[in-house]
């Protein structure tokens, strides 16, 4: 029997030894499997086997392998993903802002008119004079995505040699590599099955990437989006949510682990218990700890779902990325709060919980605008909009047991897409 295998890759032909990773073999051969990381973790190098059989590398998605773990035990027939091709630009900082204790929004404009990715996508950003760090592009605060200018949100990490440089090494007007982009927790177009989005702390940026193109691309989609965070400060995608919280078809789920909880909004503990039933006909995504992502993994197969997720490991402080492509979130110090009155100018009223300040950011009709959603109703004051957003998010909270709080009409089974989509 031979010791060599003959592996097909989009219709290129190669022959690998028996055993040998299926990422080398095809690079050794020129022929060209988007990688990144390659411990198995970033998910850049995700493929999937039509024909054949492989050990190691499983995923948690059916049929799917990493390429950069797998090895060839027989003939195989592969398929890989259109992505868009990880390039390098120049950039410059532009905007820098607090949207909560230690997170910052930064916008950056490219050199180039635009960049293209895939939302849940992420890039490797490289601020001048400091080591390269990987986050994922997001919509704005108003649902805006794609244009001249990338959106991050970033947790500052107590130690952290490009988080903690925010603001002061690292102000607007900073230079900037950004390559990229990596990543396979990407939305797929075209899908008509529900979409369940669980994103924790910053991991709430890629996942409203998926929601507000998913939301553009069908905006009558059925949507669960269960957003996490450690404590109610750390909240501090509220004024989305609130907006979210207007269109029928979506289910917003706010949790935070650590009380004192006064809203009945907001639910308490991790997102783990407040998911959804699944069926076999939901995609779920998630992005955030790999504790959540690795019990959420547990619940998508046993239902049978199609499941995507991109696991944000942290970094030693002081220390290099040792894996590019993740994400560094780890619990950094709270500065101290602002006095009665001396907010540095940003409006806010400290005598207002953190729930109903970031209710009083929330923009004029920032999602009806961008994605051409039609109102029903007469146009309302900006401070009776927010009183109706923040009163459609209680009482869907206040619905009671969160597995029927998602049960709504549904497509028949021809027409719900099954699988990848």
């Amino acid at each position: 029997m031979s010791n060599f295998r003959t592996v097909t890759v989009k219709g290129r032909q190669f022959r690998v030894r028996a055993g040998d990773v299926l990422l080398d073999g095809a690079l050794a051969n020129g022929v060209e499997i988007p990688f990144d990381c390659r411990a198995g973790t970033c998910g850049t190098c995700m493929v999937h086997v039509s024909k054949g059989q492989t050990v190691c590398g499983e995923t948690h998605t059916q049929g799917m392998i990493y390429a950069c773990q797998a090895r060839v035990v027989s003939d195989l027939d592969v398929d890989v993903e259109d992505v868009p091709e990880i390039d390098i630009s120049k950039a410059r900082l532009v905007g820098l802002r607090e949207v909560a204790p230690d997170i910052m929004e930064l916008m950056i404009a490219p050199e180039k008119k635009s960049i293209s990715y895939l939302p849940g996508q992420y890039f490797k950003f490289t601020f001048a004079g400091y080591p390269a760090r990987a986050y994922s592009p997001t919509a704005s605060f108003d649902g805006r995505i794609g244009g001249r200018v990338i959106h991050l949100n970033i947790k500052k990490v107590r130690g952290g040699r490009v988080t903690q440089a925010l603001g002061s090494g690292i102000r607007p007007g900073h230079r900037l590599r950004i390559q990229g982009p990596y990543g396979h927790a990407f939305l797929r177009p075209g899908g008509a099955g529900r979409l369940v989005l669980a994103g924790s702390g910053t991991g709430f940026a890629p996942i409203w990437a998926i929601a507000a193109m998913a939301l553009r691309e069908n905006r009558s989609r059925p949507m669960v989006i269960i957003a996490g965070a450690k404590k109610l400060p750390q909240l501090y995608m509220t004024p989305i949510l609130a907006q979210l919280a207007r269109l029928p078809n979506v289910t917003i789920i706010p949790t935070v682990e650590e009380g004192p909880i006064n809203h009945p909004s907001i639910r308490t503990g991790r997102i783990e218990p407040h998911m959804p039933t699944l069926t076999s006909s939901d995609v779920v995504y998630a992005c955030g700890s790999p504790r959540m992502v690795t019990a959420l993994a547990g619940m998508v197969e046993k239902a049978g779902a199609t499941f995507y997720a991109d696991p944000f490991d942290s970094a030693p402080p002081e220390a290099p990325s040792g894996l590019i492509g993740r994400i560094r979130t780890l619990v950094a110090r709270r500065p101290p709060e602002p006095e009665p009155g001396r907010d540095g100018g940003r409006g806010r009223d400290a005598s207002l919980d953190p729930f109903e300040r970031a209710l009083s950011l929330v923009p004029k009709d920032p999602i009806d605008d961008d994605l051409g959603l039609r109102r029903s109703e007469p146009r309302r004051s900006p401070a009776a909009e927010r009183d109706h957003a923040l009163s459609l998010v209680r009482e869907r909270a206040a619905r009671g047991d969160p597995a029927q709080l998602q049960e709504r009409p549904r497509r028949v089974a021809g027409e719900m897409a099954s699988g990848h989509v």
